[in-house]
């Protein structure tokens, strides 16, 4: 008798395991059931950290969590006989876990390369809410406008979306509560940036079949520190344009003396541009208010240079009968030409700067 419930047991544990092998693929797949369509994943994003920006490459390093919660009544559990009303699962046991129940599958669209590190923890409540924390680090490819530096912020933007569900079937929100716990961190890795804020935009992208799927576009605006890059960037020009005030102002120069003043400084901003390109990429090649300057500087320089020649000869021909209109020309020329300079730069370097 002993036997005959044994073997009876035994064929029921193994039809029991059959049903759960043939129903876990379907669970992985099938969207949650008695659940209005489409699917809300709720997301909340936090940026730990920023480990690299590169404005030329329009590349920036993140390290990224991500919180996803949706509801699935076929995952509720009696917390009574459970003894909680929550299980957690972390690591390889969240991996295993994550195999046998259906997950939005949420996609980073502007990710390129590898992750480099990732970590996972799941939590299942009784109600069939399901929790799903991602941590992980990446490259993601972000648009960068130089426009503004050294005054600049940037925008780098980490997009999410579900691949394999329409927005008919499945979208992405972030309520209020999911803004709260979102945000990035204030001490970033990243040299000379500080954090200003996270904020959540709704979008949507076309994908197989002309279907629409929703998108979640989780945007981190950082400063540059400005403040950092006067000394290392504007005195130097400034030094060199300031030769063209001696060589205005100095009737002792011969004209040799003054050809040769003006092209060492020709070449000492040719020099002082190929220095800021490789410090700080993009701050020439992609016009910026600095490489305006620089631009600017080369011009400037050749015409002190013409026209103190110019001047300068027509001022020493005392005989001459327009000797005196020349001499007030040239004292004009001197003052105005430097003056006419300063406020290009400063205003390019004004024009640049946000506004508070």
């Amino acid at each position: 008798m002993s036997r005959r419930w044994g073997r009876v047991l035994l064929a029921g544990l193994l039809a029991y395991f059959a049903l759960a092998v043939q129903a876990a693929p379907a669970a992985r797949t099938e969207l949650p059931r008695n659940v209005e369509l489409p699917v809300r994943v709720r997301l909340a994003v936090r940026v730990l950290n920023i480990a690299q920006v590169q404005e030329v490459a329009g590349e920036a390093r993140m390290f990224i969590e991500t919180s996803q919660r949706w509801s699935d009544p076929r995952l509720r559990f009696d917390e009574v006989e459970v003894g909680k009303s929550r299980v957690d699962h972390v690591g390889d046991e969240a991996k295993d876990f994550l195999k046998t129940i259906w997950t939005p599958g949420l996609s980073a669209d502007n990710q390129i390369g590898e992750l480099q590190s990732s970590s996972v923890a799941v939590s299942a409540y009784a109600n069939g809410d399901i929790v799903l924390v991602e941590r992980y680090e990446g490259n993601f490819r972000v648009s960068m406008n130089m426009a503004a530096f050294p005054f600049d912020k940037q925008h780098l933007v980490a997009s999410f979306s579900l691949p394999r569900y329409a927005k008919q079937e499945a979208v992405l929100v972030a309520t209020e509560a999911d803004r709260q716990v979102s945000g990035v961190e204030d001490n970033l890795s990243v040299m000379d940036w500080q954090p200003l804020g996270l904020r959540f935009s709704n979008d949507e992208v076309s994908g197989w079949n002309a279907r629409s799927y929703s998108r979640l576009n989780a945007t981190v605006t950082i400063e540059r520190l400005s403040e950092r890059f006067i000394l290392r960037i504007f005195i130097p020009i400034v030094a060199v344009l300031l030769v063209s005030v001696f060589v205005l102002w100095t009737p002792a120069l011969q004209a040799r003396d003054k050809g040769n003043l003006i092209f060492s400084s020709l070449l000492a901003l040719a020099a002082i541009s190929f220095t800021f390109e490789s410090s700080f990429p993009g701050s020439i090649s992609l016009n910026t208010p600095v490489a305006q300057m620089i631009s600017l500087g080369y011009l400037y320089l050749v015409l002190v240079l013409m026209l103190d020649a110019v001047l300068t000869s027509r001022c020493n021909d005392t005989g001459s009968r327009h000797h005196g209109l020349y001499r007030v020309i040239k004292w004009h020329v001197n003052w105005v030409l430097p003056t006419l300079m300063t406020l290009i730069c400063a205003g390019a370097a004004l024009r640049a700067v946000p506004p508070s």
